[in-house]
C-alpha cells in the first residue's frame, strides 16, 4: 500500500490529473455525440427522401434552394462552435480535445 501512495505522490502536480479527467470526459462526450449524430443524420436523410417522394407525387412543393441554404447555414454554425471549442486550449481543454478525437475513433 505504501508503494501505491508513493507512486501517486511522484505524479507532477495537478496538470496530469486534470488532463486525465478531461480526456475521459472528452471520450464520453465524443462517443455519445457520434451515436447521436448518426441518428440525427439518418432522420434528416429520411426526411429529405420523404419530401422528395411527396414532391414527385405532386402532394407538396419543395423549395430546394431554401433547404440547401438552411443546411449550409447550419454547417457554418457548427464550424464556428468547433473553432470556439478548440480555440484557447488550456490543460483541461487539451485533454478534452484529445479525448474527443479518441472517442470519435471508438465504435
Amino acid at each position: 500500500m505504501e508503494q501505491v501512495s508513493q507512486w501517486f505522490s511522484n505524479i507532477p502536480g495537478p496538470f496530469l490529473w486534470q488532463l486525465g479527467g478531461s480526456t475521459l470526459a472528452g471520450v464520453a462526450v465524443a462517443y455519445a455525440l457520434k451515436k447521436t449524430t448518426k441518428l440525427a443524420l439518418f432522420l434528416l436523410g429520411a426526411g429529405i427522401l420523404m419530401l422528395y417522394g411527396l414532391s414527385q407525387l405532386g402532394i407538396v412543393t419543395v423549395h430546394w434552394d431554401a433547404l440547401t441554404q438552411d443546411l449550409d447555414s447550419g454547417q457554418q454554425v457548427l464550424g464556428r462552435w468547433a473553432g470556439g471549442m478548440f480555440g484557447g486550449l488550456g490543460a483541461n481543454m487539451a485533454g478534452f480535445g484529445g479525448g474527443v478525437l479518441l472517442g470519435l475513433k471508438l465504435r
